[in-house]
């Protein structure tokens, strides 16, 4: 198996441990504005200072900055409204709708990395479509419809995938080190909606309300976060972007699937995910419908 394939079970399997703190400290009303929970993840990236001595920092020309810029902004604007929706529904749905960003990438990819869609490809894209609008569903009043989750995911997901396509540019142009600390410098942008005075106000109250072992909670994520985008970035470099995109949104829901079923099970005052027999066959046939389609991607 190749190597960049490793690489995203890492990232992804930290990644899952990220998303559900993010649902906990969400959930429980310690952060409220996604605004605020972006200016943590800005902050994070001040981190990177203590990195510049020991790695190479090459410059960028002009205009791959602003690419650079522009691409790390729009990922900022998809996790903030991915915080949105984890407001309304339970982590693994909303992982699951993650694969919506494989659909996103690989039309991009088209488009802008000239990669020619097959006719595997395209049943992939259909079925990974499928999965997607089958796991949003919701019954109401003896009628399905599609809830508000999905239309955030997608929204989500099309800003994300842009940002992807950006990254995979950056590790095309500069040495991986160089790419990297570009990539989050450029995640600076999101501090720029501390010029706005409620921000800034509701930011500083939340932080002073927050429980130290929450504080406590948030440098863990935001500690092992940092380490995920290290392994993501070696698989984004060595891997087609394609694939790795597609991988990385089959691997997260299985892992936040099972990772949360457990604590549901044995710990349901952290987290008290759906696990209901009806939710559980949903859940488990489109994560295989998620499988079915990552195998007509790859063949």
């Amino acid at each position: 198996m190749e190597s960049w394939i490793y690489f995203v079970l890492i990232s992804q399997g930290i990644w899952s441990i990220t998303s559900l703190i993010d649902k906990i400290v969400i959930s429980k009303g310690y952060i409220k504005n996604p605004l605020v929970y972006i200016i943590l993840n800005g902050l994070m990236n001040i981190f990177l200072i203590f990195l510049l001595p020991f790695v190479g920092f090459e410059p960028l020309k002009f205009a791959d900055f602003i690419i650079l810029t522009a691409g790390g902004f729009l990922f900022m604007m998809s996790v903030a409204i991915y915080y949105k929706a984890v407001h309304y529904e339970d982590i693994s749905k909303i992982i699951i709708l993650f694969q919506l960003g494989p659909i996103f990438v690989l039309i991009l990819s088209f488009f802008l990395l000239n990669e020619t869609l097959t006719k595997n490809r395209a049943i992939g894209f259909f079925i990974l479509l499928c999965a997607g609008l089958a796991v949003s569903y919701k019954r109401a009043d003896g009628k399905f419809k599609i809830g508000r989750v999905f239309y955030l995911m997608l929204a989500s997901m099309a800003l994300s995938s842009i940002g992807f396509v950006v990254a995979k540019y950056a590790y095309s142009i500069t040495s991986f080190w160089s790419a990297f600390l570009w990539l989050r410098v450029t995640g600076f942008t999101a501090l720029f909606v501390l010029f706005f005075p409620f921000v800034r106000k509701d930011a500083i109250k939340t932080f002073k309300a927050m429980p130290n072992k929450i504080k406590g909670l948030m440098a863990f994520k935001m500690l092992i976060d940092f380490s995920a985008f290290v392994f993501g970035g070696y698989a984004l470099m060595q891997g087609p972007t394609a694939l790795v995109a597609a991988l990385s949104g089959t691997a997260l829901p299985i892992f936040v699937f099972a990772i949360a079923s457990v604590i549901s099970v044995y710990f349901p005052s952290i987290i008290k995910e759906d696990i209901r027999k009806e939710s559980l066959v949903a859940k488990v046939v489109a994560i295989m419908l998620i499988a079915a389609g990552i195998i007509f991607i790859n063949f």
